[in-house]
């Protein structure tokens, strides 16, 4: 009878460890959400922040929040730095794309047109503006 090599035992114990690691999912999609992506984006909802992979993902919570208020918090494009909602803008249409495709790009507010232009976007947005108007 052939015994396991040590290596091939070895090997599937890291698998098997690795795959028992589940990590947070994003709320809307299920896709596995990394803390230090691009595109991570919080939502509070109740009195517990939910995190998702794209900002896509997050306004598609939002849009379904029952009585309207909310905080949000997004990983700005140019400073990589998570920021409240109210400071930034979001760009549809631009030619920076998410991880899942086409997204809104979450721009610091005093940056927000410049990005627009620089990436062929569409004109900046706030969060408010974004669930009004239905987008993306």
């Amino acid at each position: 009878m052939m015994r396991p090599s040590p290596m091939w035992l070895g090997a599937m114990t890291i698998l098997a460890a690795g795959g028992c690691h589940g990590g947070p999912r994003c709320a809307t999609c299920g896709m596995k959400v990394d803390p230090e992506s691009a595109w991570v984006s919080y939502v509070m909802l109740g009195p517990q922040e939910v995190a998702f992979d794209t900002p896509r993902c997050a306004f598609t919570t939002l849009r379904r929040a029952e009585g309207g208020a909310w905080r949000a918090r997004f990983r700005e494009y140019y400073s990589q730095q998570v920021k409240p909602v109210d400071d930034v803008r979001f760009v549809t249409g631009s030619d920076v794309v998410g991880p899942m495709g086409p997204d809104l790009v979450p721009v610091a507010a005093e940056s927000a047109a410049r990005f627009s232009r620089d990436h062929n976007g569409a004109p900046p947005k706030s969060a408010g503006q974004i669930i009004e108007d239905g987008l993306p």
